[in-house]
């Protein structure tokens, strides 16, 4: 159900703009810099509900919801108040980044507390594993998302959060998209494929959804391939990677 900004900001759903401290100030700031992004509505929309709206998730950094903007679904990020950083700046920029490897839902729009991009639909990756896909579909997930990461630690940028891999890949039409990147660096070292595989194969619950589609992978060969590939991240040893993993 798409809610008028007028009518989300007389609703107790404009607590969002600044949750959970919902300072009238804040809000009032808030509510004037969510105009200057052009959002045609707000949807309540999602698994969750907060303050009366229905929203794709709430979490550490930010509020997630569902809005309309120039006739396109798209997610907005709200930063909460307070919040670890002082604005979703950096965020855009690492966004913008992945983008720039094609990683990531396409980044549309910022200010400095609200970050808007392209929705992406679809399961999560736990939800779309456990719903029996086949092993061709496993294999291409797994092989598009080591590629992803490849393509991160290529550009310099690390994600941050790939170790646990259930909360950062969305699956629309079968084809994973890494989402999320609030804890991402261009000052860390990349790591992103050896911090993926370990979450994809090595004692997470994802990894033991993959383990009869994966039964010849064992723990102290894949870190020897993750170790030769950390040392020197070049496609030869990526190759031999999804090689061990039958990938290739």
């Amino acid at each position: 159900m798409a809610v008028g900004l007028e009518q989300f900001w007389r609703s107790p759903a404009r607590q969002l703009l600044a949750y959970p401290s919902g300072n009238e100030d804040s809000l009032i700031r808030r509510w004037a810099e969510l105009q200057t992004l052009g959002l045609e509505s707000i949807d309540s929309y999602g698994p969750g509900t907060l303050c009366g709206l229905q929203i794709l998730g709430v979490g550490y950094c930010g509020v997630v919801l569902r809005v309309q903007h120039q006739g396109q679904a798209r997610v907005l990020k709200v930063r909460r108040e307070p919040a670890p950083q002082e604005s979703l700046q950096t965020e855009a920029q690492m966004l913008l980044r992945a983008n720039g490897v094609q990683v990531g839902p396409q980044y549309i729009a910022h200010s400095d507390n609200f970050l808007l991009m392209d929705y992406i639909g679809g399961p999560v990756l736990v939800d779309w594993l456990q719903a029996s896909p086949s092993n061709e579909a496993i294999d291409k997930m797994v092989s598009v998302l080591i590629h992803q990461a490849y393509r991160l630690d290529q550009g310099g940028l690390d994600h941050g959060d790939l170790r646990c891999i259930t909360a950062h890949a969305l699956m629309p039409s079968d084809t994973p998209v890494l989402i999320d990147f609030s804890g991402a660096s261009l000052d860390r070292r990349p790591a992103n494929v050896t911090t993926l595989v370990q979450g994809l194969f090595i004692s997470t619950y994802i990894a033991k959804l993959l383990r009869p589609r994966f039964p010849h992978v064992h723990k102290a060969d894949l870190i020897e391939h993750l170790r030769c590939y950390k040392q020197q991240p070049s496609s030869a040893h990526l190759k031999e990677l999804l090689q061990y993993v039958d990938l290739s």
